[in-house]
């Protein structure tokens, strides 16, 4: 390697290393299996990290009747003791294999996280955040390893706060086919869980949401210092009915406009009727009924949400300030759905992007699949865990490409592609119950043939979009080449004059042709 080239992998490490280390800036969603349309629990997140973080999807295989084994995945040197017989999930880590931020195991748990928060710096140095404590780079492989309930995850999670301690600050999701519960960690060793309603949504920046909470409710579970800590500082602020107040207390009232925004575009979505106006200095409520069902096509479009119909939308009014949903800086985005009413072994499917929703497509990854397609676990050779490499055997990488040229012009070169990946997933959503369906039926007589029957149809699928992103990519290039600034407006060839009329259309994929004419 030449030296110039050593030192751009040298500087590109060290961007990376603060870029995704210390910055994550996450959405996070809910919705409740009373509020979904299908009738599944869906949570996510979208993986906001830097523009080449890449990811990959693993298969992580059930471990069965071995002792002694040690967890030690993510950075830093966090252990723990794992049990004789460990859990087959699915996951979507960073290529590295640190973060594996949507896991979904053979129990039927799913977890997703995490969305970075904020407290007050009075808070903070009551109790420290400890180094090589919890954190989002190993918590969702250690639920869905160890854990059969979603509860059990809560207490685990709490387990290794209290004995080892906890080094960020994080709102987590984890769900089962019965129960789904929303955790906040504050503090070196402070934290807080509720258990979610099934009737509501969710949508969230990078923010605390939990406010006055009953600690006498069996639906709340918490740390043991986490009302007395505050009370014996002199921090803790209380509500009207005399409960404390988390969020004033341990953030200390503070809302920015970058996260509350977001938080309240959840609502404008999904809640119209009751959204409001935006207020800088109003809290929004974490759960809230929306209304009217909420569609698998709708919880995507939230992650791609750049506050269409408002003052605020980059696209419409030059606002390119905004801390929108749908960044350019999304490393990948996960929806996963929560069945109650098939075997555990495949309640779960995680839905998720490889790159920026806004321009890349969510492909369904069932708990019960034994591998993926090639090219989406694929993992070039890398001189440093945070460097990204461009090598187009990676699926990251593919879709990552499209969503960047897309983004250049998100009306003449990106809106086709959107179009396009829209009519996928709208034909997927509809399909998918039925391969489901299927899978089941050979479940209750054969679970390695249904195992294998899903695991084929989805490295089929992956492959597919693989493929289509690739010939998006070219076409697209081709097309920006035929439509330089020269070409884009009219020409008089009688003066030899240029014109200032638009004279183009917006690219439009040959697949997309393809799609109308069938």
């Amino acid at each position: 390697m030449s030296r110039m080239k050593k030192l751009i992998s040298v500087l590109l490490a060290v961007a990376l290393t603060v870029a995704c280390a210390s910055s994550f800036a996450c959405t996070g969603f809910y919705v409740g299996k009373q509020a979904s349309a299908n009738g599944t629990t869906i949570i996510g997140h979208t993986v906001d990290a830097s523009t080449t973080s890449q990811t990959v999807i693993n298969v992580i295989e059930r471990v069965e009747n071995e002792p002694g084994r040690i967890f030690s995945e993510g950075w830093g040197d966090f252990s723990w003791p794992l049990p004789d017989t460990t859990y087959a999930y699915t996951a979507t880590p960073f290529s590295g294999g640190i973060c594996h931020n949507g896991v979904a195991n053979e129990m039927g748990v799913a977890i997703s996280a995490a969305v970075t928060c904020y407290i007050s710096d009075e808070i903070s140095a009551m109790d420290p955040v400890v180094d090589d404590g919890l954190s989002e780079g190993f918590l969702c492989a250690l639920v869905g390893a160890c854990c059969a309930t979603a509860r059990e995850g809560v207490d685990l999670l709490a387990k290794v706060i209290e004995e080892i301690g906890n080094s960020e600050q994080n709102t987590i999701f984890i769900a089962d086919q019965n129960e789904a519960w929303y955790m906040e960690t504050y503090t070196g060793h402070q934290w807080c869980a509720v258990r979610m309603p099934e009737d509501c949504v969710a949508v969230f920046g990078n923010q605390f949401m939990l406010g006055a909470v009953d600690p006498e409710s069996e639906d709340v579970l918490y740390s043991e210092g986490l009302f007395t800590m505050p009370e014996e500082a002199g921090l803790a602020v209380y509500t009207e009915d005399g409960l404390m107040d988390l969020f004033a207390t341990y953030s200390g009232n503070a809302l920015a406009n970058a996260s509350n925004r977001r938080t309240w575009y959840g609502h404008f979505m999904l809640a119209p009727s009751t959204a409001g106006d935006y207020g800088t200095k109003t809290r929004y409520d974490l759960f809230y009924q929306p209304d009217e069902k909420v569609t698998l096509d709708e919880v995507f479009e939230v992650t791609r949400a750049r506050f269409e119909g408002t003052q605020w939308c980059p696209e419409t009014t030059g606002r390119m300030d905004q801390r929108v949903i749908g960044t350019e800086k999304q490393a990948n985005v996960n929806a996963i759905e929560v069945y109650d009413d098939l075997p555990a072994a495949m309640s779960c499917v995680t839905w998720t992007c490889m790159a920026n929703a806004e321009h890349s497509v969510y492909l369904p990854v069932s708990n019960l699949v034994t591998d993926v397609a090639e090219s989406y676990k694929y993992e070039p050779a890398r001189e440093n865990m945070w460097g990204g490499v461009y090598d187009p055997k990676m699926a990251h990488v593919v879709f990552k490409r499209l969503c960047a040229l897309s983004e250049q012009d998100r009306t003449y070169y990106g809106q086709g592609v959107r179009d396009y990946w829209h009519s996928v997933e709208l034909e997927l959503v509809e399909s998918y119950p039925q391969v489901l369906a299927q899978t089941q039926q050979m479940y209750q007589t054969d679970p390695a043939a249904a195992a294998e029957y899903i695991t084929d149809y989805t490295i089929a699928l992956q492959e597919k979009a693989f493929d289509e992103a690739n010939l998006m990519y070219d076409e697209l290039t081709w097309y920006m080449i035929a439509n330089t600034n020269a070409q884009k407006y009219s020409y008089d060839s009688s003066t030899m004059t240029m014109g200032d009329t638009l004279n183009w259309t917006p690219f439009t994929p040959s697949l997309a042709l393809e799609e109308q004419a069938g």
